[in-house]
């Protein structure tokens, strides 16, 4: 990957839409060329796909982070894989056998529901279970989303 590949991902960061013609207009090069090299990063892996982000008034996102016990961690990661639509996302971190889940509903009572679920379930494999939601998005490049730069006389929370 070379520089105009980065200069590439930067611009579709923000715009996943962003045409061909904009891209090639925006890095010094041709409609066509742009393309191709979209869709070598396509093949590389390198973009492996494109989402489409929707707002939802209300929507609360939750995070969950689980360390499992010593030979658990696949048994626990194949039970919240396979659970609900609530879970969008799933990371393996580099903490030894940690798991990491993105979990997203408009009803603060499916998310509740959900963690009596894993605790029921993996309850005796985990060391450590962790909830967190979260309260305001600061920055979301992947979204397309621009926020506004708050003042610290805005902020109105604890420092």
């Amino acid at each position: 990957m070379d520089e105009k590949d980065k200069e590439i991902l930067d611009l579709m960061k923000g715009n996943a839409r962003i045409s061909y013609q904009e891209l090639g207009d925006a890095i010094g090069m041709s409609r066509v060329a742009a393309k191709k090299r979209v869709m070598k990063l396509e093949n590389e892996g390198i973009i492996r796909g494109y989402n489409t982000c929707i707002y939802r008034e209300g929507e609360v996102t939750l995070f969950i982070d689980i360390v499992t016990a010593p030979g658990k961690y696949e048994k626990v990661l194949e039970y919240v894989s396979t659970r609900t639509a609530f879970i969008r996302q799933i990371y393996k971190t580099t903490k030894e056998n940690h798991i990491h889940i993105v979990a997203v509903s408009d009803s603060i009572t499916d998310l509740r529901y959900l963690m009596r679920m894993i605790r029921k379930k993996c309850g005796d494999d985990m060391v450590e279970f962790h909830c967190h939601a979260a309260t305001e998005v600061v920055k979301d490049v992947y979204g397309g989303i621009r926020y506004e730069q708050r003042s610290e006389s805005d902020d109105e929370g604890d420092h």
